[in-house]
């Protein structure tokens, strides 16, 4: 379902866990800018010692003047290339983390608020989903009503009564669809929302319900998290009546 609300806060635990799975490309940033900050290194200290050692030669070459005093010069000390470039390396390493956690964290926050350009992401979407886009949302509750419904009385033989609505998302993202829900399926009694994954008071209280329905949200719901769920379900023996995206 399209025109869904925008999210104003920032879940710090979700944003590490966004960062934490996406480790390959982490470690392949820091390896990257480990080489890069490293060979830059061995490079300078090989032209710094050029130009040192075209100092040390003057300085060699240069033949005091009569009657003026000596002057000790200061010796020139070469820097070790390989050395240099360790440690310039390691530090470029931690650099590349951050960077790419950085562009990651930014990237999670921008997912969700709008976007630069996001007219051109909305007119992609609606490439994609074809005219099923162009449904407006007030309908496609409705849609999803109605589906519900056939499956609730699909089977005779099972009184569904009690259907808990439940997911893995904040409720205030979803309140509404469990809302309209109510209201389109009178003849059936429906639960807040609810998260059994998280919380046990919400898992024990499935057990007074005939039927499940879950409620997700694209791009934010996690696959593991809705696999759970659904076991969660099944083996208590709760009818799985489907999932709603919005």
């Amino acid at each position: 379902m399209k025109g869904y609300q925008e999210i104003n806060e920032i879940d710090l635990i979700d944003l590490m866990f966004y960062c934490l799975k996406r480790w390959r490309l982490i470690v392949v940033g820091m390896v990257v800018f480990g080489i890069l900050a490293g060979v830059y290194k061995y490079q300078a200290t090989i032209d710094e010692n050029l130009v040192k050692r075209e100092e040390q030669m003057k300085q060699e070459m240069a033949e005091p003047v009569e009657g003026e005093a000596e002057v000790e010069s200061e010796p020139i000390v070469f820097e070790d290339p390989l050395s240099s470039a360790v440690k310039f390396g390691i530090v470029g390493m931690i650099g590349g983390v951050c960077l790419v956690c950085l562009m990651f964290s930014i990237s999670y926050i921008m997912s969700g608020k709008r976007k630069i350009f996001g007219f051109v992401d909305r007119w992609i979407c609606r490439l994609e989903e074809g005219p099923y886009a162009k449904i407006t949302r007030n309908e496609q509750i409705k849609i999803a009503a109605v589906n519900i419904q056939a499956t609730i009385h699909r089977n005779t033989e099972e009184k569904i009564r009690r259907v808990m609505l439940a997911g893995t998302i904040t409720s205030d993202d979803v309140i509404e669809i469990c809302e309209r829900l109510a209201e389109e399926i009178g003849d059936v009694t429906f639960s807040p929302y609810r998260q059994i994954v998280f919380h046990a008071t919400a898992l024990k209280k499935l057990e007074y319900y005939d039927g499940i329905v879950f409620v997700e949200k694209k791009e934010e719901s996690y696959e593991k998290l809705i696999r759970q769920e659904i076991e969660l379900a099944l083996d208590r023996d709760i009818k799985v009546l489907g999932a709603i995206l919005c």
